[in-house]
């Protein structure tokens, strides 16, 4: 069938070699290999060509509030300042419960941004670096006792044996769960659609996309309804919706931070990344998740990174832009807030240079092979077993998945490495990369296709992914922040990507760019 022009000889011996193989693959049931992952990974340090030296940049130890902030700021405060104001006894951990659930009770009729809110039954809070913070799981965190539901009908009954790592980490850390959040079937896409939960919307304009494929955290952190929210990004997740909801996000280095207890989308794309209104505020959670040590030494405090970038006098940095990436078309406002960000980073001291890339559409081209082949290998049992309850969208990427060969699969992973050392050559010249996080503004809701450039009305998750998807496939750790805004109010986001494990130097550029811009001041306001 897959090779029908081979000789009948030929294809008898073959398949003689075949049948016991898959006799015995057949043999073991594919629900029996729930959450284990393959024996093979992918290391975006090993697979460099050429690493920098450690980010030679100050960090500072993060100060206490200057004054206890009117408690109808507190959505806007970062999250480590919101515990040290409980932990010094300015606020309690219920005062700030019930400030979040009102706002839970505002938007949520407004946004759907939650499937499930937790924050009434919530236990007592833990003394720690977020003792009584508020936060959202998007519904493929486990945590035990609790439904998973990967917003998909197949997994309506499934109840979490035990706590994910990194909510065990921040549970520990003393943050309260403020519940389980919207997110498009299986994390596989990037418009926040969801035939089961309904369609999560944008808190600025609720006629538009708050974006995917983890709206519902994008939405509830724009809202003020939880202080930060996690998210698995395989291919723009987290950073989609940050961008269109005006809030900051970290696609983590891969590896970096565990996805043990996290349903996987892809196995060696997913990142598990982390949401908050401020720069400081996602960098305080990030502390709290990142592995400690990475290839080059002992990690560095993100959240004094970012708090030392928002006191610099000047950045002293050399950023790239990969101008054939932006050459794939651009909406007009989406490049003239770009252009103004670029303006102010140089202001600030840092030069600003064109660099040669790897072409994203190849690289975008490799990610699908390599998402659509692990997610179908994922999903092989609700594809056996119970596909008709599979939306049509998902379930099309995933057949097609199912229809990529073994040799093409390990291709796509050798042309990945390939591309890893062809794109680390560019950090022997710059400190980071910087793109728009998302080619336009947040589309009406259902919109199928969009336009950028002269070729014309594109699928929206080709275009949303445009240069998100190619940091997921190379391992890359990128930041999402604002940077402006439409005509119309709607946000717009810029990406800043580094080297392997370069985090902190993330924090410390986007600290800086925040502390001088007033992006991060705007919030949107409660229909009427």
């Amino acid at each position: 069938m897959i090779q029908p022009d081979l000789q009948k000889a030929v294809l008898d011996r073959a398949g003689s070699m075949l049948d016991d193989v898959a006799a015995y693959l057949d043999s073991v049931d594919a629900r029996d290999l729930d959450g284990t992952f393959p024996a093979f990974a992918f290391d975006p340090a090993a697979a460099s060509s050429y690493l920098p030296p450690s980010a030679d940049h100050p960090t500072l130890e993060p100060a206490a509030p200057a004054a206890l902030p009117d408690v109808q700021e507190l959505p806007w405060v970062p999250p480590t300042d919101i515990a040290r104001l409980v932990r010094a006894g300015e606020l309690t951990a219920a005062e700030v419960a019930g400030l979040y659930a009102q706002r839970i009770g505002d938007w949520q009729p407004e946004v759907n941004a939650f499937i499930d809110v937790t924050l009434d039954d919530a236990a007592p809070p833990r003394p720690g670096p977020l003792a009584g913070v508020p936060v959202g799981l998007t519904d493929l965190i486990d945590v035990a006792g609790l439904p998973t539901t990967a917003g998909s009908a197949v997994m309506h009954d499934r109840i979490a044996p035990r706590d994910a790592d990194c909510w065990s980490s921040l549970a520990g850390a003393g943050a309260v769960l403020a519940g389980k959040l919207n997110v498009q079937e299986f994390a596989a896409g990037t418009t926040g659609e969801n035939a089961r939960f309904g369609w999560t919307r944008n808190p600025w304009d609720t006629t538009r996309m708050a974006g995917g494929a983890c709206g519902g955290a994008g939405a509830a952190v724009a809202a003020g309804m939880v202080s930060a929210a996690l998210g698995p990004d395989p291919g723009g997740s987290i950073r989609v919706p940050a961008a269109h909801c005006g809030v900051v996000a970290l696609k983590p280095t891969y590896g970096a931070i565990s996805r043990h207890g996290v349903l996987p989308l892809t196995w060696t794309l997913d990142a598990l990344g982390v949401m908050s209104q401020r720069v400081r505020g996602v960098a305080g959670v990030a502390d709290q998740l990142l592995i400690p040590r990475t290839p080059r030494g002992r990690r560095g405090s993100c959240e004094g990174a970012a708090r030392a970038g928002e006191e610099t006098a000047g950045l002293d940095l050399t950023v790239g832009i990969p101008t054939s990436w932006l050459d794939m078309g651009l909406d007009p406002e989406v490049r003239a807030a770009f252009e103004k960000a670029l303006e102010h980073l140089t202001a600030l001291g840092a030069k600003v240079r064109e660099v040669d890339v790897p072409y994203a559409g190849d690289i975008l081209r490799m990610h699908r092979a390599i998402a659509f082949s692990e997610a179908s290998a994922s999903h092989e049992p609700f594809l056996l077993h119970q596909a008709d309850g599979i939306g049509a969208n998902i379930r099309d990427r995933e057949e097609a998945g199912r229809a990529m060969l073994a040799g093409q699969y390990l291709k796509a992973f050798r042309i990945r490495a390939m591309l890893c050392r062809r794109f680390s050559e560019v950090w022997r010249d710059v400190d980071l990369i910087i793109t728009p996080t998302v080619p336009v503004p947040a589309a009406p809701v259902g919109t199928q296709s969009v336009t950028t450039s002269s070729r014309g009305p594109e699928p929206t998750h080709t275009v949303y992914t445009r240069y998100l998807a190619p940091f997921s496939s190379l391992g890359l750790p990128t930041l999402s922040v604002p940077c402006g805004a439409t005509t119309g109010g709607l946000p717009i986001g810029m990406q800043l990507a580094g080297p392997p494990h370069a985090e902190s130097l993330l924090f410390y550029a986007a600290g800086a760019y925040e502390a001088t811009t007033a992006w991060h001041t705007r919030h949107p306001v409660l229909p009427r």
